[in-house]
């Protein structure tokens, strides 16, 4: 055991007190550790939000744009706990009470649980003695302050949330944007992808060394960038990075001549043609519109049997898990006779322009008639308006959600088959 000395501890818990979303600074302020709604406790170096220590316990969503309206059926909007117990162990808990994590110190004589200027948790005895104590906090890299341009990297200059535009304007390389780097039409899709973790960026050093750097500022594989079939380290001394008008990411050298070059494979020299539009009827006469409402309509266009509409709507309508999350699809029953019998097409030719869905659900003849009750999801994006899918109540509900927030798109759904019955990725 390590005996402590000075002032430099804050102290977070005693034994039998409990952090429930709640978070607790060390004596300068530069680290806290923050017990976390989606149950997570995490020791964050607070100038730059940089995670040093988690115990990994998220059990549940972040509070956000997905969190659900109503908490009826589930321990979502309950947090948990971190305890520090009598016998000595921190513990996360579950709303639940089921143990997450522990320190897997029973029986220790705790006194405390501490956090130093240094960034570490730390149990100590009554005498101040450490019993346990989490790794101390990386140093903080300064690094990222000196960016680029928003043209070119050039030597001494880090890329890290920004990116690098042609001269022209027409295309961009991007870094930042969540767990992977793209290049892309700046009007238009992407093209080319290269993954990475969350927060890295590069760094062009003043040899003229491309680095890939984390975001504590050390570095990964020098050309994580480029793949493994690059240039060894010692072949390259780059001058800039840049993006040409011709959509290509490429490394130069001092007179201006390319080392390195990325050309999308996707990017194609011909104009692609424009797909053949789907042809929607025109609205039947004497219909009204569809009702405007921010859920997407589960339409019912088949009356022939009320219960089996009855358990097509609840399962329209229910909740479904992936292990500990739950998700529901964003709708509304809409159980009105003058749709009787109208096809997705015509449905689509009744939504109101003012809508904002992404999807169609109708509940037809096959769902009345399928023992689970199938549901017919339309598509309404532009590009491929009046497609249908067949899918099962889960199904649908990850295509309700993933389509509404463009996190998917249609393609990753359908397989071309309008036959074919969706099943759900994760949810059950």
């Amino acid at each position: 055991m390590n005996m402590t000395t000075g002032n430099s501890y804050a102290l977070v818990l005693r034994p039998g007190e409990q952090l429930s979303r709640r978070a607790v600074g060390c004596p300068t302020g530069e680290y806290s550790v923050v017990h976390q709604h989606d149950g997570n406790v995490v020791v964050y170096r607070n100038a730059d939000s940089f995670p040093v220590w988690a115990t990994g316990t998220n059990f549940q969503s972040s509070v956000g744009w997905h969190t659900p309206a109503r908490f009826d059926t589930a321990a979502y909007g309950k947090p948990g706990r971190l305890t520090l117990e009598e016998d000595g162990d921190l513990v996360v808990y579950s709303p639940d009470g089921a143990r997450r994590w522990s320190s897997d110190t029973a029986g220790e004589p705790v006194a405390s649980l501490m956090i130093h200027d240094w960034g570490k948790l730390v149990l100590k005895d009554h005498e101040g003695y450490v019993v346990w104590q989490t790794e101390r906090a990386p140093k903080r890299w300064d690094g990222w302050n000196n960016v680029a341009d928003g043209r070119r990297l050039r030597r001494g200059q880090c890329l890290r949330n920004a990116s690098l535009v042609s001269d022209n304007g027409e295309y961009a390389f991007v870094v930042g944007g969540g767990d992977a780097d793209y290049l892309c039409r700046t009007d238009g899709p992407i093209l080319w992808v290269v993954f990475h973790q969350t927060g890295d960026g590069y760094e062009l050093t003043t040899e003229g060394k491309l680095l890939s750097r984390r975001p504590d500022g050390l570095p990964h594989h020098p050309y994580s960038l480029m793949g493994g079939d690059s240039p060894s380290p010692d072949a390259l001394l780059v001058s800039e990075m840049l993006v040409t008008d011709d959509g290509r990411l490429v490394l130069v050298d001092e007179d201006g001549a390319i080392m390195w070059t990325m050309r999308p494979e996707q990017e194609s020299e011909a104009e692609t043609p424009e797909p053949a539009r789907r042809e929607i009827p025109a609205a039947p006469a004497g219909i009204p519109p569809l009702p405007v409402t921010e859920s997407v309509p589960v339409v019912r266009t088949d009356f022939s049997d009320d219960a089996a509409w009855v358990a097509a709507a609840a399962r329209a309508t229910a909740t479904y898990w992936d292990g500990d999350l739950s998700a529901s699809a964003n709708v509304t029953s809409v159980n009105d006779a003058r749709y009787a019998g109208l096809t997705p097409e015509q449905l689509v030719a009744l939504v109101p322009e003012d809508a904002d869905w992404a999807v169609l659900i109708v509940a037809d003849e096959l769902t009345m008639t399928s023992p689970e009750h199938h549901l017919c999801v339309v598509n309404l994006d532009e590009d491929g308006l009046g497609e249908t899918q067949r899918a099962t109540a889960p199904a649908m509900v990850e295509m309700e959600v993933n389509l509404s927030l463009a996190n998917m798109d249609w393609e990753d759904f359908s397989d071309g088959s309008e036959d074919h019955v969706i099943e759900a990725m994760n949810l059950h």
